[in-house]
């Protein structure tokens, strides 16, 4: 199945938003429950730690608050291994914050004020990749391990006699180990795969 018909309601998805400012929380908050996603809010960084994290989800928070900034959040669930999409919000942050938080994978920055619909775009956007990832994930697992191997290859761009040469295996093998990631990934050429995978 190419990632085009993975299909998502927004109620499958969920926002979690920190936000320390009581007003702005409300506001993001009326505007995300209007479009139907499941909202859980947060005054503050640390609260939001302690809460059990679903996907396919997205994470808002604002960069500048009392306890934990939003980098150093972004950092927290970096070392704990959890990829969720961030979008930062901010009306303070620096141009060296904003840089450091992209080059830690950030999806976007929103600076206040910011438009509903500004909100909502960068919000379904980040919820899309979020869901592609998953999906993808989850088709991964059902890869056998030499599977695998072969499809970082195919994803790397290498072709027949290239796999023959790395995995030293024969055509015929090489070619059926192909047909059978292509099966599991439930795709059926190679741009299909390369762009599952980006």
């Amino acid at each position: 199945m190419p990632t085009n018909t993975i299909k998502f309601e927004h109620s499958d998805f969920y926002i979690y938003l920190v936000e320390d400012d009581v007003s702005q929380r409300e506001s993001i908050e009326s505007i995300l429950n209007f479009i139907g996603y499941n909202i859980s809010s947060f005054s503050n960084a640390n609260a939001f730690l302690k809460n059990k994290i679903q996907r396919p989800g997205v994470l808002v928070t604002d960069m500048q608050m009392p306890d934990i900034s939003g980098i150093e959040l972004q950092e927290q669930l970096i070392q704990l291994n959890i990829d969720i999409p961030i979008i930062f919000i901010s009306g303070e942050a620096s141009i060296s914050q904003s840089i450091k938080a992209m080059q830690q994978g950030a999806i976007d920055f929103l600076v206040k004020p910011f438009d509903a619909d500004q909100l909502i775009q960068v919000v379904k956007k980040a919820c899309g990749l979020d869901a592609k990832k998953i999906y993808l994930k989850e088709l991964l697992e059902t890869l056998s391990p030499r599977e695998l191997e072969v499809y970082k290859l195919l994803n790397e761009g290498l072709n027949n006699n290239e796999l023959i040469d790395k995995l030293k295996l024969s055509l015929p093998t090489v070619k059926q180990y192909k047909s059978e990631v292509m099966r599991k990934l439930k795709i059926k050429t190679l741009s299909e795969l390369i762009h599952l995978s980006r």
